[in-house]
């Protein structure tokens, strides 16, 4: 599997729901879902993933930073949506290799932290995929007079102000 497209779990709504509970008064100009690339991996973790024995992880292709995540929940692929695919700002850019090394790295120390003295290392990979198109929501906003624009994740509702 060379291309992955997840689904979008947080809405509109929802995102702008997320943000009005922070910042009461808060008004959304426009709301637009962008889909940002990472590298995805699935690995063989015993000490850190459970029953399953597998832990998930994305990579940043735009920044190189490495998250432990749920398990992937791939969009419809019978929706034909057009992605609206965030621009390579070419200034911190990886690649799949460096972005293996970087996931296998932060299992491996999750693993360690948690499993201690029984740590008998053996973070393997199971399966990639190339790019993992990871949804987002970029929101323009304004609160007290001053623009805001928020990143609000499309997968877990947490969010980034990004601009003001």
């Amino acid at each position: 599997m060379n291309e992955l497209v997840l689904k979008t779990l947080v809405d509109e709504q929802d995102a702008q729901r997320i943000l009005a509970a922070k910042a009461p008064g808060l008004r959304v100009e426009s709301a637009k879902l962008r889909h940002h690339p990472f590298a995805g991996f699935i690995f063989e973790v015993p000490q850190l993933a459970g029953r399953s024995g597998q832990a998930h992880a994305l990579v940043d292709y735009y920044s190189g930073k490495a998250f432990v995540c749920d398990p992937w929940q791939a969009e419809d692929a019978e929706t034909g949506q057009v992605l609206d695919r965030v621009a390579d700002p070419q200034w911190n850019t990886i690649d799949f290799d460096t972005a293996r090394r970087r996931a296998k790295a932060l299992l491996s120390t999750a693993a360690l932290r948690r499993a201690r003295l029984a740590w008998r290392g053996g973070v393997r990979e199971k399966s990639s995929v190339a790019k993992v198109w990871k949804p987002n929501w970029m929101i323009e906003a304004s609160l007290e007079k001053k623009s805001y624009r928020v990143m609000v994740d499309g997968l877990n509702g947490g969010y980034f102000i990004i601009g003001s």
